[in-house]
Formats: structure tokens, sequence, C-alpha cells
């Protein structure tokens, strides 16, 4: 209900016996009947000025006090208002039907004073004394209950968005997924790239039992499966699909709506990889995966979604699995500094061939290696691929730069002695700074912008010191 309302002619809703009740009543007393009628009852002239007024409300008389006697009721109001007030004292002026109005006022903290006038004419004089009600409780109420809902509508946007997110993840994985109802085991979702396994549509296969997909043999097997599920310990078990192809098949529970469901991820076994690829493609990954160069495939945020058994090896791994979700940077010795340069070069050029730098294995094991990498395009999103070689060139790369080391070390020990500290301290200074300047523009293939951005520095410093050296 709007709190902008019409009032009514006072004659049918006044009192029957109004003379004979009020006819004696003193001054004082009909004054303190007005005051009390309104949190603030102001009186005007026929120009708008006030003359006087009462208040009862205490908050509103430390607000305002009696500041606003003799000012005009336009001024003491904000000025979207003002033909608020026109309208409202011209109105009670004319004796004609007054509206209450809601006309704003500036505090003394600049804040907004929300109130609610209505007005009539003192008898036949000139005299108008207007009604106010602090409604500004009610405007906070209603600004909670805008925000309020405003949060609402935010967060339901975010859901409606984090869900079409992951519902288009969903459904444009490679990888076929199930999501089970987990106490009927009745299929409650299913991606595309599932359903063309199990050459069914959509629709044949919403909501039917789980089960019905795979061969009888496998009842026992998938129920331990989903049991093992429900105490978190579950594994892998190898199965047959309808058609006899074996797969493995992997479940995870997970709660939605107070309700538990299975999502349940299907891979090709190891004898079988014909239920997902053509004879072309089963040997293109057979090739890679026996590769001895150590092959790694990312995502746009460079966590790992496919490995060889190279590289399995060269890192010490326990299993491809191992790798899987880490990001590839975990396996840099430098992350911040190659994997950085690395990946810009990759988004400029698109690709980058015989890249050095050092992988560090899970034990520890340090490795001079060669990156070669790319940059392709994965149902629109970005995907990188590596090609990693264990490289002499860099063991001797780095037998060089030990050297350099050590010729550095020499000519700071020949300083001593020979100029004072203060002279060495500098010296030492920038032999350092070249060093650095060299090695980083060795790094990133002499770009002086990667460069920089490898010591830290800006472009402008890093060419003065370059000038200098």
């Amino acid at each position: 209900m709007s709190l902008e309302s019409t009032m009514s002619s006072p004659t049918p809703l006044s009192f029957a016996c109004a003379e004979e009740i009020f006819g004696n009543l003193a001054v004082q007393h009909t004054a303190q009947l007005v005051a009390n009628a309104s949190d603030i009852t102001l009186i005007t002239d026929n120009h708008g000025v006030i003359r006087d007024l009462a208040f009862q409300s205490p908050s509103l008389f430390d607000e305002v006090g009696r500041g606003w006697v003799d000012q005009k009721m336009v001024d003491v109001v904000t000025s979207e208002c003002v033909n608020k007030v026109e309208e409202l004292l011209g109105a009670a002026q004319d004796g004609h039907e007054v509206r209450a109005r809601e006309i704003n006022h500036l505090t003394k903290d600049g804040s907004n004073l929300p109130m609610q006038y209505w007005a009539m004419r003192l008898g036949d004089g000139d005299m108008i004394v207007v009604f106010g009600m602090d409604i500004s409780r009610i405007s906070d109420l209603q600004q909670k209950l805008m925000n309020s809902q405003l949060s609402v509508e935010r967060e339901f946007a975010q859901l409606r968005s984090a869900e079409s997110h992951y519902r288009m993840m969903f459904q444009l994985s490679d990888t076929p997924q199930i999501v089970v109802d987990a106490t009927s085991l009745r299929v409650s979702d299913i991606n595309e790239t599932a359903t063309r396994l199990f050459g069914r549509t959509h629709q044949q296969i919403g909501d039917m039992k789980v089960l019905g997909l795979f061969e009888s043999s496998n009842t026992n097997a998938l129920h331990q499966l989903f049991r093992a599920a429900n105490d978190d310990q579950a594994g892998d078990v190898n199965v047959k699909l309808k058609g006899g192809d074996a797969i493995t098949i992997s479940a995870a529970l997970f709660r939605q709506n107070r309700k538990n469901y299975l999502l349940l991820r299907l891979l090709p076994s190891a004898s079988n990889v014909s239920t997902f690829f053509d004879p072309a493609d089963r040997q293109i990954l057979k090739i890679v995966n026996e590769l001895p160069d150590a092959i790694v495939v990312t995502d746009g945020e460079r966590r790992i979604s496919a490995v060889n058994n190279a590289f399995v090896d060269l890192m010490n791994l326990s299993g491809p699995g191992e790798a899987l979700g880490q990001p590839i940077d975990n396996w840099f010795d430098r992350p911040r500094v190659d994997c950085n340069v690395l990946m810009a070069n990759i988004k400029e050029h698109g690709s980058v061939r015989r890249f050095a730098t050092v992988f560090r294995s899970n034990y520890g094991q340090v490795e001079n290696v060669e990156l070669s990498a790319i940059q392709i395009k994965n149902h629109g999103e970005p995907a990188y691929g590596f090609a990693i070689r264990v490289s002499a060139a860099a063991n001797s790369s780095m037998e060089n730069q030990n050297r350099s080391l050590a010729q550095t070390d020499e000519q700071i020990t020949n300083l001593v002695g020979q100029i004072p500290l203060k002279d060495i301290v500098r010296e030492t200074t920038d032999i350092i700074e070249k060093m650095c300047i060299e090695t980083a523009l060795d790094l990133t293939n002499q770009n002086r912008a990667m460069a920089a951005q490898m010591l830290g520095l800006s472009r402008q410093s890093f060419y003065a010191k370059m000038g200098r050296k």
C-alpha cells in the first residue's frame, strides 16, 4: 500500500457534536491537541513562511529545533520537493481537498529526512497548519526490503549462472558421465558423450535403471561399487556394456537438495580402447602414450588433463592419476619465472620450440629439460600441449653459468685490497646486475619486455640499466 494517500473532506468524518465538545476548549488545550496530532506541526502564513512549530517527536526536535522559524517551507526541503510543498500549501489556502505528500528535508549531516505532510487552513484566516509524520523508519524498512530483494535476485542470478556453467561443462565433457539417484539407482542426468557411448538418445536413457545399461553379469560388481561410494571408499571396476564392450567405471557420491547422487565416470579399459576411439585415433594415442618424450595436456588454467607414461617416469609419479587436475607449474623449478615467460610466449606466438627450463620431480630430483608447446582450442576454450625432453644442452648451459659464476667470484676476490669496500660493493652490484640482465635476456630469447618483467623492472628502468652495461 502506497504511503501517498488521499485525505478526504473532513466534513463526513468529523465529530457529530464538535461545537458542544470543543466549543469551550481553552486556546492552550487546543494548541496542545494540534501539536499532539503529529510528529511535527508547522504553522505557515499565506506566503509559506513558517511562523511557529511544535514537536511530538524528541528526535525531530533534536534535529530541527526552532531553526525553521521565519523561513519559507520551500527553503527547508530538498529541491525535488519544492513543487510538492507549493501544491500542498496552495490547495490548503484555497480550501480544496488536500492529498498527503511525501517530502524530504536535508538534515545537518547531509542525509534525507522523509516526512509525510498534509495541511488545512485555520478558519477564515491566512494561517495554515501543516501536520507532519516522520516516515524515516518506514523508509528504512522499505530500503532494507529492497536491499534484501536485490540480494536475493543477485544470489539467484549467480546460482543460475553457476548452474548453466557446470551444466555446459558436464555436457561438453569428452568423458562419458552419468548422474544417478543413489537411492533408486535411476539415471537423473547423462551427458552427450555417454549417450553416444550407449547408442541411445537422452530420452531413452532418462529415468531408467542404470543397471540396465550394463551386462547383467556385472550387477554384483556395480552394487559393490555403489556401496563403496556411499562409504567414500570407491575404487574403479571393470564392467561390460550391453553390447559387450569393456569399460572402467568410477563412482563418486555428492549431495544436492537433501538427496544423495552418484556421479559415474566411464573410461576405456586398458584392453578395449575401441569403445571411445576409431582405429586411427587408437594408433595415435598408443604412440603418444609410449613416446620416450614426456607429453602433457592442460586446460586454459594450466591444470593437467592428460599425461603419457614418459611424464609419469620423469616426475617419479605413482601413475597418471597423480598428475591429473594439478597445475603444470608444480613441476617447474622456478614456476613464477620460467612458467610465466613460457605461457606469455605461447599466448603471443601460438607455439614455442626448445624452451630451456628446469623441472623438479616429486622426489626433488632436478632435470634440465627443453619444452615445445602449442595452444589449441577445445570446444572454444584454450588448451595447451607440452612436449618435454631431457636436455644435454641445458646441462652444458648450466655448466657455463657455473663457470661464469666462478669467474665473477674470482673478479670480486681480486678487488679486495685494491680499492675501498664501498667501491667493491658498487662494482659488485654492477657485475651482478649485468649477469642478471644477460641471464634474463637468454631465458626470454632476447625479448626485452619479458626480461624486464622477469626481473621486476619497468621497461624504462631495464633499458636504462642496459645502457650502462
